[in-house]
C-alpha cells in the first residue's frame, strides 16, 4: 500500500473557506509571477480569483470537480479537473502543492487520485496541459511519470514565444 495513501486526505472545496484556493495559487505560482510583466501576472491572479470564486458558486460543477489537499491537518495543495469530455477525455485541471510541501511525491499522488476518479467515472483518456515555461519542467517531468505522453502543442498563452504543451494517456484498470 502507498505509504501517502495513510497521511493524505483529500477533501471537497467546500469544507474550506471561500479564497483558499487562490491563496494557494498565488504562493504555489509567486516565482512564475515574478518573472512574468505585471500586466500578465495580474491577468493571472484575476483568472485565479474567479475560479475561487466559482469553487463556491457554482459547487455541482467547478465546486465538484476538485479537492484540497491536507496532510495531516495541513492544507498542502489541491487539484482539480474538467469532467466534460465525458466519456472519451478528462481534463487534468490545477494541480498545486504549496512550495514547502514540493519534491514529497505529493504532486504525483494528487494525480493519481485524479485518473482514480476518472476511471470511476469510465473516462477513457486523461489529458492535461502545461506551459513550456521552465517553471514548469518539474510539472512536466512528473506527467511523464504517471504515464502522460506529449500528444500536440499549441499557441501559448504566457508568451508568444512559448507553447502550451498537451499530454495524454489512456485510463487503465487499476494495477495496470
Amino acid at each position: 500500500m502507498d505509504p501517502l495513501m495513510n497521511v493524505l486526505k483529500f477533501r471537497p472545496f467546500q469544507d474550506f473557506k471561500r479564497g483558499l484556493v487562490a491563496e494557494i495559487l498565488q504562493e504555489s505560482y509567486a516565482a512564475l509571477l515574478s518573472q512574468l510583466p505585471a500586466e500578465k501576472a495580474d491577468e493571472l491572479r484575476r483568472d485565479w480569483n474567479a475560479y475561487d470564486e466559482g469553487v463556491h458558486d457554482e459547487p455541482n460543477t467547478v465546486g465538484a470537480s476538485g479537492f484540497i489537499t491536507q496532510l495531516r491537518d495541513a492544507t498542502i495543495g489541491f487539484g482539480s479537473w474538467d469532467p466534460r469530455g465525458w466519456p472519451s477525455i478528462g481534463r487534468v485541471g490545477h494541480n498545486c502543492i504549496l512550495p514547502a510541501f514540493r519534491d514529497c511525491g505529493y504532486g504525483r499522488r494528487q494525480i493519481e487520485h485524479v485518473l482514480d476518479l476518472f476511471r470511476g467515472r469510465n473516462f477513457e483518456r486523461a489529458q492535461v496541459r502545461t506551459d513550456e515555461h521552465p517553471f514548469f519542467e518539474p510539472a512536466r517531468r512528473m506527467y511523464e511519470r504517471c504515464g502522460f505522453r506529449l500528444a500536440r502543442r499549441e499557441p501559448g498563452t504566457l508568451s508568444p514565444n512559448l507553447q502550451i504543451l498537451v499530454y495524454e494517456r489512456p485510463i487503465l484498470p487499476k494495477g495496470d
